[in-house]
């Protein structure tokens, strides 16, 4: 199959994003947006036993790509089954344009309480630097954020912030909380990330570099409901149907492939077994926001 035209309906792909993925399928990532989109989904490694990561798949995979783990930073209830986990990975070659931090945070696992109480506590609480957000997430980085920002003296070089899903919550909260003024290097990349925060909130992020993509239906995007008073952050790059990704697409167009995607999937997709019985669920796999932000090279 040609890369461009990937999609995957499975199951195992939403659920078990890691089980038996083959990483970097299209290569060393030719773009920060590429990297990202892999790292987020090599976040969801995890032991066979327990969610806590699994720290030599995670190491001997980066290393392929010229990246070295720096620390694994975890809830410290993660081998009891439960927390929220992200890890910095560094590339420390190069010029200065080259070097790189990259902190990738872990979405929301299934079987996970915490996980689930985190993404439904959508009440809002003040924001350190204006604004307010999403109380489950905000609670949710707080069991990371010391450890996070005991290492952050030690981060001398541009830094990427990004995850999927939860994960991209995460990394919003923290390149908001992390953003340097004078450095516009630093860069917010997520992928299928719902709303953080309201419009006070988004405006503390400006200046921040970065791009949301969103894939077709993906469900997970469109909450919390912007009724409650929730604003994304930036534009949103919009990946169709047929795969490519349109940036700020208007409405129409966002309608109209939106309705076609959702009949397209109802008949080749959703009865086969096996597969997610909905677009709006299928969507919102890694691997779809990987192959297709790979193959979509500025």
């Amino acid at each position: 199959m040609n890369p461009a035209e990937f999609y995957s309906a499975k199951r195992e792909d939403l659920y078990f994003p890691c089980k038996n993925a083959a990483f970097f399928p299209l290569g060393r990532p030719a773009t920060d947006a590429a990297l990202c989109a892999e790292l987020s989904r090599i976040a969801y490694c995890q032991n066979e036993n327990n969610f806590a990561f699994d720290q030599e798949r995670i190491k001997q995979t980066l290393a392929s790509v010229g990246l070295t783990v720096r620390a694994f930073v975890e809830s410290s209830k993660c081998e009891l089954n439960h927390g929220f986990h992200c890890f910095l990975a560094v590339r420390e070659s190069g010029n200065a344009e080259e070097r790189l931090a990259v902190i990738a945070f872990r979405g929301t696992n299934k079987d996970d309480p915490t996980n689930l109480f985190a993404d439904g506590d959508a009440l809002f609480e003040s924001w350190e630097k204006g604004g307010e957000v999403h109380r489950g997430f905000k609670h949710a980085l707080a069991e990371l954020r010391g450890r996070l920002d005991a290492l952050r003296p030690g981060i001398d070089c541009r830094i990427l912030f990004t995850g999927h899903s939860l994960g991209a919550a995460l990394a919003t909260l923290l390149a908001g909380a992390w953003k340097r003024p004078t450095d516009r290097r630093d860069a917010l990349f997520t992928f299928g990330s719902p709303r953080v925060g309201n419009p006070q909130f988004v405006a503390t992020l400006a200046g921040l570099a970065g791009e949301r993509y969103v894939d077709c239906c993906d469900g997970v995007t469109l909450v919390p409901p912007e009724m409650l008073g929730y604003r994304h952050f930036g534009h949103a790059h919009y990946i169709a149907r047929n795969r490519r990704v349109i940036v700020a697409p208007g409405t129409a167009t966002l309608l109209a492939d939106k309705f076609a995607a959702v009949v397209q999937y109802a008949l080749m997709y959703g009865w086969r077994p096996g597969n997610v019985t909905v677009r709006d669920l299928a969507d919102h796999a890694p691997i779809n926001y990987v192959m297709a932000v790979g193959s979509n090279p500025p």
